[in-house]
């Protein structure tokens, strides 16, 4: 007779009663897969969660885009507003240039003028002759101004007198440094300045010729002159 061990006797009793499984089949038994129903619940929960973050994205997006134009809006008006002023200033700029000039005063440009060919002296007398009028020896800052005054000169000077005009223009207190009366400097090269003997350019005097006049032998290009020499001064305020 055949003697079975309890061990060998329990394994064949759970095998011939089906409670011994495969592990696969033991493993779905204890831990079924998920229910269909539950997964698509998690992936539209997914796709539900991604769209509400895009639609953030876009609302924000749209936000900056409107600030955006607000913003671009502004700045035209702004632009819009400065440009009107610029050109309200640039109105009131042409008005002041053309503002009336008591007699015997002229208005020339942004100033009034006045020369008198007659009156020929040397440079401070003829600066205490402009100054007794209420003005000072003429001076220009650029190429239109001294354009304006050489326009003017002309016109006084019809009748082309050999008469050089006094500038308020000198290099007395430093030699070489050209200054307005008012304390500016005096422009320098061409088209301002002329030359002697169509290469000599001025001003080349040196100490000797520290007044600064528009001389009428060079078509009233500006020189170094002789400050006791005569010439008519040309007044300006």
């Amino acid at each position: 007779m055949m003697t079975w061990s309890l061990p060998l006797f329990l394994l064949a009793t759970l095998t011939a009663s089906g409670a011994l499984q495969e592990p696969e089949s033991l493993q779905h038994e204890l831990f079924p897969p998920p229910h269909q129903n539950c997964t698509q619940s998690l992936t539209d929960y997914l796709l539900l969660r991604q769209e509400v973050q895009l639609s953030k994205m876009v609302t924000a997006e749209e936000a900056t885009t409107q600030l955006m134009k607000e913003n671009l809006q502004m700045l035209t008006q702004v632009s819009e507003t400065l440009t009107q002023l610029n050109q309200k200033v640039q109105e009131n700029k042409q008005t002041e240039k053309r503002r009336e000039c008591s007699p015997p005063f002229s208005s020339v440009g942004d100033s009034c003028l006045l020369l008198t060919l007659s009156e020929k002296q040397d440079w401070a007398s003829a600066r205490q002759f402009c100054l007794r009028m209420g003005a000072d020896l003429a001076h220009f800052s650029d190429a239109a101004g001294y354009v304006d005054i050489l326009k003017y000169v002309n016109e006084i000077n019809a009748h082309n007198e050999m008469t050089d005009i006094w500038l308020g223009g000198t290099d007395e207190a430093q030699e070489g440094t050209w200054l307005w009366v008012t304390g500016e400097p005096m422009p320098e090269g061409p088209p301002f300045w002329g030359s002697r003997n169509d290469y000599e350019s001025a001003p080349d005097g040196g100490r000797s010729q520290n007044c600064a006049g528009m001389h009428k032998r060079d078509r009233y290009y500006v020189h170094d002159l002789r400050c006791n020499g005569s010439a008519a001064p040309l007044c300006q305020k």
